[in-house]
């Protein structure tokens, strides 16, 4: 605080003025300093390195429902032709789903019903129920949200549980569909009662962007809820309907090191094309090859347009020839690493998984980063896709199969086993698992589930196998033929038994 010129004529002639005025002047910096920061928080200044900081006070679904089908277009794009990018969305989906998640039910009836209604559970008659599961967490990663409508057969179709399922893009959502209705309100196509409990959703018969359109202008109708499953991460944001995809945070990047990795290509591809170039001392303006009154007399050689390995060829005597020198890139590498593992990061995977280098990374930072990974893939898998999926799909077709008379109650208790995760050194991590459950901190259950196993199937195969549950037969006997002959009296085990003439 600086004292003018009137505060020290106050304070001269009378100090105690001039010491409740400072005071006030204390107060009045002070209270500027805290307006100026929104109550002492540099984050909330409004000094100029916020002047271009728009921070609006709007819902998850105000911010994300306008935006939505940019950003999900976008992320489609950057999947189809950024390799990266595809190859992050493929090393997701291989660690979430592998080759399926399995169910074990508690009831062998039901458990054989399941695995008979799991090979044609596709209303599309091409995958199995591993490869649903494939396809719905492909899409919730690509677009955000995925929808799967139970579809119920009749009795002539053949199927010993008439239920099937059908994957729809989110494509399908009348994202119109906005605002109040009778008995409720709509918000991008999911209509909510008056509660705010989903009621239906607003479906296209048809994608709206196919290429082939069977009606002539494409309307939607209200499905029931129950008929129609939503799959998204909806812990983004509380109270948010859609889902986010998920490589929106990294579009710019990865848009932007495709274009950079493009102009280096052009850059070089360029410079190759200039290898050199013909320099005359006589006239500089003259084409090379071509003939000059009165300088030279004889044949002139032809005009060199390539230059091609073991070519010979022939200048004018004031002719000289210069190459080029392209100019290396010196941080071209360690840029795009940079860039790389913030691509990375935006999308759940560590760098080396994204682009397959391991160059830089050891036994110990390479374990780090898969322990994260797997913290985050374990929560998707066990908080949104198992439950807002898989055991939705399980719940239906316990219950049609009770409808049916297949059962007898409408529901059962299951298990899932998620697939395993590949360990970086198997001889300590294995060890570390047995002592685990020597120590009872894990049962040996929950240990073959985390390493991809069924329980059950696993001590079954284990139990039947002949090379555990055999007895090597002693040298002795196999000498003797297994016991054809017996051993006299003398021998001693291991030496081997006269032979019979």
């Amino acid at each position: 605080m600086r004292e003018s010129l009137l505060d020290r004529a106050i304070s001269w002639v009378s100090p105690a003025a001039g010491i409740r005025r400072m005071r006030a002047r204390v107060a009045l910096d002070s209270a500027r300093s805290v307006l100026k920061s929104e109550r002492g928080y540099d984050g909330a200044g409004k000094d100029v390195r916020g002047l271009n900081w728009r921070t609006p006070s709007t819902s998850g679904n105000a911010e994300l429902v306008p935006a939505l089908s940019v950003l999900r277009n976008r992320s489609r794009d950057l999947v189809r032709n950024n390799p990266f990018i595809k190859h992050a969305l493929r090393v997701w989906a291989a660690n979430m789903i592998g080759t399926g998640i399995v169910a074990k039910f508690a009831k062998p009836r039901v458990q054989a019903l399941w695995n008979e209604w799991i090979a044609v559970c596709d209303a599309d008659g091409l995958l199995t129920f591993g490869g649903l599961q494939l396809m719905v967490a492909r899409a919730l990663r690509e677009s955000g949200e995925c929808l799967v409508r139970f579809r119920i057969r009749l009795d002539t179709d053949g199927l010993d549980v008439p239920l099937q399922l059908q994957v729809l893009e989110s494509d399908y959502l009348d994202t119109s569909r906005t605002g109040m209705i009778e008995g409720g309100f709509c918000v991008a196509g999911v209509q909510f009662d008056r509660i705010g409990r989903r009621v239906g959703y607003w479906l296209f018969d048809q994608h709206p962007g196919d290429i082939v359109q069977i009606a002539s202008n494409v309307q939607s109708r209200l499905v029931p809820a129950n008929e129609v499953l939503h799959v998204f991460d909806p812990t983004d944001r509380p109270n948010t309907v859609r889902g986010l995809p998920e490589f929106a945070v990294a579009i710019w990047a990865a848009r932007d090191s495709d274009e950079y990795r493009e102009a280096q290509r052009v850059r070089k591809k360029i410079e190759a094309c200039f290898a050199a170039f013909v320099v005359s001392d006589s006239d500089m303006g003259q084409p090379t090859g071509r003939r000059v009154p009165g300088e030279r007399t004889g044949p002139t050689p032809a005009p060199v347009e390539e230059i091609v390995p073991g070519m010979i060829s022939h200048l004018n005597p004031d002719e000289d020839i210069r190459f080029t020198t392209p100019s290396p890139v010196s941080d071209y590498e360690q840029f795009m690493r940079v860039e790389h593992r913030g691509i990375a990061a935006g999308s759940d995977v560590t760098y080396e998984q994204m682009t397959g280098d391991f160059s830089q990374v050891n036994f110990t930072s390479g374990r780090m980063g898969k322990i994260e990974f797997k913290r985050i893939l374990e929560q998707q898998q066990w908080l949104i896709f198992i439950p807002r999926f898989c055991d939705a799909v399980a719940n239906r077709f316990v219950e049609v199969a009770y409808l049916a008379g297949k059962t007898q109650k409408a529901s059962c208790p299951r298990d899932w086993t998620a697939p395993r995760i590949e360990m970086t050194d198997p001889q300590r991590e294995t060890a570390a698992l047995a002592m685990q459950v020597d120590e009872r901190f894990i049962s040996r259950q929950e240990a073959q589930r985390q390493m991809g196993q069924d329980p059950a199937t696993m001590d079954r195969e284990i139990a039947e196998d002949p090379y555990r549950n055999s007895t090597p037969a002693s040298p002795s006997a196999v000498d003797a033929g297994e016991g054809d002959s017996p051993m006299p009296d003398d021998s001693k085990p291991g030496t081997p038994a006269p032979k019979q003439d």
